[in-house]
């Protein structure tokens, strides 16, 4: 598990350092308030995307698991299709009708992004079903150095969220189109029988509302402040939540790539004992990847928006880099490990009351703490929705699945993450250097420091496992 998901965390790595580039240029390019049509633009087609084509990615997802030689893509590629011919145009319609000052141009990017993401979306999720982890690792650096491309381009030469919008949507598209040539070569397996499509309709629908609560949950956070305080300030809280969204999804999307499919493979094959065995793993290994994470981003927030963002997003982004950090945690916790057990026992409809309960909780605490506190309101908002949603999963999950989280697990990596703080202050706080250099130090000794305290208390088996494997790996390498 520990072997697949690194390649993971490089699948996902590669493309979090694009996107991070991308970050610093937009940043410094785009006004508070064009950056705030980039933001509430692509998450606002991750949005429309989830609720048109999520139930196809997550049944897609469950079901190749579940039988990894059956050839469900000329299913998938009809049902896009009908979608994006029917749905796309009467979206665009309604949108003109109800809200006829949108630019044309930035509704097209936004509805050309969804219909794109979508589409690669789709493609990945058979690769990782299949546990095909080079090839996604491939395409999707491939599709992040496209996307960055043509995005940054576009920033540089108008300036325009719309035209960044686009150009990424450009990038999607151009590759889920080289991912799709691969997958729809001859032989690739036997066709689903009809009772397995009528589950995907049954099994995926529910969760493309849960997608639809838990996408919402950020978009919401981005308009509720640009309603409140403006676009300027939507800008500057969007820009703090792409950056936090961005690092910690980089984590989880990796480890969740491989602890998903194969928890679904080990219910199929050896009931709830094997998927809770492998579950456990998975657990701990999420947990060691994810808290250092999280405390890092807490520990670097003063100087991190100095170093990364352009000076008018400086101050908001070390105000609610903290916050944010957690609440991101916390939403990755829920969504990539905790809802692995709905959808194991196929229990949708409960991960759609997780979501939105956090929807709903992040709505109420949000407006009435942005009338008090501004920006840093939308934060502390944010953050008891997820806090709240972690609590109900948990709670829902009892009855049906109960998710291991080992508490010794939890213990070690809580102590690591200590070892790691303690480490870093006397660095942050001692020394008087440039902003960038001290925030590479800090990094670095805090990555030195936490690598060394999960090495001597063998965290997710790093001293037991993963070290003798990379160690004979590389005799095997300098050997020959």
């Amino acid at each position: 598990m520990t072997k697949h998901a690194i390649i993971y965390l490089l699948a996902f790595a590669a493309p979090g350092l694009v996107g991070f580039v991308s970050f610093g240029i937009y940043t410094r390019v785009l006004r508070p308030e064009d950056y705030a049509v980039y933001s509430v633009g692509v998450s606002l087609a991750y949005l429309i995307g989830t609720v048109l084509y999520g139930w196809l990615r997550f049944a897609l997802g469950r079901y190749q698991s579940e039988a990894p030689r059956t050839d469900f893509m000329p299913f998938t590629l009809r049902a896009f299709g009908a979608l994006t011919v029917l749905a796309i145009p009467a979206i665009a319609v309604a949108v003109l009708l109800f809200l006829p000052d949108l630019p044309v141009l930035a509704l097209a990017a936004i509805l050309a992004m969804t219909a794109a993401q979508a589409l690669f979306d789709i493609t990945q999720e058979v690769r990782r079903a299949r546990h095909e982890s080079a090839a996604f690792a491939r395409l999707s650096i491939a599709r992040s150095l496209v996307s960055f491309s043509l995005g940054t381009s576009a920033a540089l030469l108008f300036a325009s969220g719309s035209a960044v919008v686009a150009g990424i949507a450009a990038g999607f598209a151009l590759v889920s189109l080289l991912s799709l040539h691969r997958l729809l070569a001859p032989g690739r397996g036997v066709r689903p029988q009809s009772d397995v499509i009528r589950r995907f309709w049954r099994y995926g629908l529910p969760l493309s509302l849960s997608g639809l609560v838990f996408a919402g949950n950020a978009t919401l956070a981005r308009l509720i402040v640009g309603w409140m305080l403006g676009a300027a300030a939507a800008g500057h809280f969007g820009a703090a939540l792409d950056v936090t969204s961005q690092l910690t999804g980089i984590v989880a999307s990796a480890v969740a790539a491989i602890v998903g499919p194969m928890a679904i493979r080990a219910y199929a094959d050896q009931g709830r004992a094997g998927s809770s065995t492998q579950l456990a793993t998975g657990a701990e290994l999420f947990l060691a990847a994810m808290v250092p994470t999280v405390v890092g981003l807490m520990i670097v927030a003063p100087v991190f928006g100095e170093v990364v963002a352009g000076k008018e997003f400086e101050a908001e982004i070390a105000l609610l880099l903290p916050l944010l950090a957690l609440s991101r945690g916390l939403n990755a916790f829920a969504q990539f490990y905790l809802h692995i057990g709905f959808q194991i026992v196929e229990r949708p409809l409960r991960q759609v009351a997780c979501g939105a309960v956090t929807l709903a909780t992040n709505l109420v605490a949000s407006v009435i703490l942005i009338g008090q506190f501004g920006v840093l309101g939308a934060a502390y908002g944010i953050v008891i929705g997820d806090v709240t949603g972690v609590a109900v999963s948990i709670l829902l999950l009892k009855p049906v699945f109960p998710m291991p989280i080992p508490a010794r697990s939890l213990a070690r990596v809580g102590l690591c993450a200590l070892v790691m703080l303690a480490a870093c202050l006397p660095v942050l706080n001692g020394l008087s250097l440039p902003a960038s250099r001290l925030l590479g130090l800090t990094v670095v000794t805090g990555a030195v420091a936490y690598l060394l305290a999960a090495l001597a208390l063998d965290v997710a088996g790093a001293r037991s496992d993963f070290l003798p494997q990379a160690v004979r790996r590389l005799r095997g390498a300098l050997g020959s």
